[in-house]
């Protein structure tokens, strides 16, 4: 069982609770703004779907694509086989060249994107607001994440660092080194590390 729903902030390093974080970032970001013209920023939260303990905080230009916001979401939490993914508002898919500043600037809009159309990693994202700032050459920056989720071995009380993604959905499926060399999978060669992920256990995902 996970039992953390702490997160540092990327910037600072302060470490505090998920609905403490929101007001964090507001003052911390632009407290570590690069030096240069001012353009508008927009602040998005995303969330996994079905796991609220992960999470994220991020940042993007206005003129940054969602092709950009792409890359990063894949870079922090996602990329295993080069898999589609894709934004949506509703039941409108947004192409990945719009840019952020006009499909998701509006403060309180909510949108859904999916990882990999096979074993679907979905996650939900909501606009915080936007501000007024510089983050250099970047187009999109990381400002938060949620700690680690300390998972326990099903087996005994040890912290888990096996994941078997054979029975991810029907059974016993973290193990801590010993009990994953007991478990019947063990023959397969099919175990995956826990990581600090939504798609931990997940197609190939290491992360």
């Amino acid at each position: 069982m996970a039992r953390s729903n702490t997160g540092t902030c990327e910037l600072c390093k302060r470490q505090t609770s998920k609905s403490q974080m929101t007001r964090h970032i507001a003052t911390c970001a632009s407290s570590h703004d690069s030096a240069g013209p001012e353009q508008m920023i927009v602040q998005i939260r995303i969330d996994a779907a079905d796991e609220p303990r992960y999470w994220l905080h991020v940042e993007a230009r206005s003129d940054a694509s969602l092709d950009q916001l792409d890359s990063l979401l894949r870079r922090v939490w996602l990329e295993c086989c080069g898999h589609m993914s894709a934004f949506w508002v509703g039941q409108s898919e947004l192409p990945k060249r719009a840019k952020i500043g006009s499909t998701l600037r509006r403060k309180g809009l909510k949108f859904t994107y999916e990882y990999d159309f096979g074993s679907t990693t979905t996650l939900t994202g909501h606009v915080l607001g936007s501000r007024s700032g510089c983050l250099g050459r970047a187009a999109t920056r990381l400002l938060a994440r949620n700690d680690a989720p300390e998972w326990t071995c099903e087996a005994c009380s040890r912290p888990a660092v096996i994941v078997c993604p054979f029975c991810i959905d029907s059974g016993p499926c973290l193990f801590c080194e010993a009990h994953a060399q007991e478990h019947p999978c063990a023959k397969e060669e099919v175990y995956l590390p826990v990581v600090n992920s939504p798609r931990m256990g997940v197609c190939g995902y290491v992360g």
